[in-house]
């Protein structure tokens, strides 16, 4: 039995397989171009490189600054959102009173028991009024924050960024030279999402 081929047949598949070697040839240029290029500019993943999937390294504030009551209050949101971050109040224990101690860690084992953790970064703070008598003080602020829940075991987020503002006024008392914050009272400006 004989096979036979027209010359146009033959010709098509011939330009057919020509085309695909030519794709295939320029696809395979252009990814040693890549690599060359990665490799010339010395290019590697950041230390520590943070992904849109997983929360951020946590960074320890500042010792806290109790001398002014502005100061206290700015230290104590600095320290609790390093504490919610870590799941661990007691790191923020220097900055408050044993009762608003019991306050923020109520909310960390919430979280605990949900296995999740917060990160929360504050975006403005602006104090609308200071009342300071000789052991007793009061600081009534708007707050802008964003933040996003983790999971606990994976440290990647489990739901998305969230913004959200506090009509705030916090109580704080003078104990030794220092001023503590003993209770949070907080409006949300809006919805919370």
């Amino acid at each position: 039995m004989t096979h036979s081929v027209d010359a146009g047949q033959y010709r098509m598949t011939v330009v057919g397989w020509s085309a695909k070697l030519k794709l295939r040839i320029n696809v395979a240029a252009i990814a040693v171009c890549c690599m060359a290029v990665l490799a010339v500019g010395g290019c590697k993943p950041a230390e520590n490189a943070v992904t849109a999937t997983s929360a951020r390294p946590a960074v320890r504030p500042a010792a806290p600054s109790l001398k002014t009551p502005t100061s206290a209050v700015e230290s104590y949101l600095d320290w609790i959102s390093f504490s919610y971050r870590q799941m661990d109040s007691d790191l923020a224990s220097a900055t408050m009173t044993p009762d608003e101690l019991v306050h923020v860690d109520a909310y960390v084992q919430f979280n605990l028991q949900k296995e999740r953790g917060i990160e929360q970064e504050l975006l403005n703070l602006k104090v609308r009024s200071v009342s300071e008598e000789s052991t007793r003080a009061i600081v009534a602020a708007s707050e802008e924050w964003r933040y996003r829940y983790f999971a606990r075991t994976t440290l990647l987020y489990d739901g998305p960024e969230r913004l959200v503002s506090y009509e705030t006024t916090y109580t704080l008392v003078r104990s030794d030279g220092a001023w503590l914050v003993d209770a949070v009272e907080a409006t949300a400006a809006g919805e919370v999402p």
